[in-house]
Parts: structure tokens; C-alpha cells; sequence
């Protein structure tokens, strides 16, 4: 049974490669990341790290 963080994390990592994407096109338009994509993303970034940090705590727990 999956741990019950992983579609979390993986939802964060989705949208994570999205702006990634919308940047990849951006850049075929000489465009820069706007400031709140770039938070945007960072937000994304920075939960699933924390939602890992907390799966990897609980692991070790078990241990």
C-alpha cells in the first residue's frame, strides 16, 4: 500500500513540471519566468520536500 503523502507529492511534482514546461515555451519567445511563477513553483517545490521529510521521519521511526 502506497504511503498516503505519495499522491501529494506527486500532485506538487506535476505542477512543478508544468511551470517548468510554460517556461520551456516562454523561453522559445525570448519571455522570462514572471516573479509569481516563479513563487508559485518554489511553493511547490518546498511542500513536497516536506511532505518527503516527513515520510522519510516516519520510516525511520518504524525502523
Amino acid at each position: 500500500m502506497p504511503h498516503p503523502d505519495t499522491k501529494a507529492i506527486r500532485d506538487h511534482l506535476t505542477d512543478l513540471k508544468g511551470w517548468i514546461e510554460h517556461w520551456q515555451t516562454d523561453r522559445l519567445c525570448n519571455l522570462i519566468p514572471t516573479e509569481s511563477s516563479l513563487i508559485l513553483a518554489k511553493a511547490h517545490a518546498d511542500s513536497a520536500m516536506v511532505l518527503l521529510d516527513r515520510v522519510e521521519a516516519e520510516q525511520k521511526a518504524a525502523a
